[in-house]
């Protein structure tokens, strides 16, 4: 079995950006996903970069229905061995 990633939490992150795109990922208005965002901010650039595309993906910014998004986080958590 493969030792798990732990998760940047907010404050731990290499700079201000970070840690509020993390604190907000785990907001009641954000994305109710602090762990995921926490595993990006491992690499603050890719955290950076891949933020606008999750906000209009899970932010309502998009034709794509809920229910597809939340297929999509459940396959991500089933591959990654997530407890979602």
């Amino acid at each position: 079995m493969s030792t798990r990633i732990s998760t940047v939490t907010p404050g731990e992150g290499a700079d201000d950006d970070v840690n509020g795109l993390i604190g907000f990922a785990g907001s009641d208005i954000g994305f109710k996903d602090p762990e995921m965002f926490g595993l990006f901010a491992r690499s603050p650039a890719l955290l950076k970069a891949i933020g606008p595309a999750f906000a209009f993906i899970f932010a309502g910014q998009t034709k794509i229905p809920m229910y597809i998004i939340e297929m999509m986080r459940l396959k991500a958590a089933e591959v990654n061995s997530c407890a979602y």
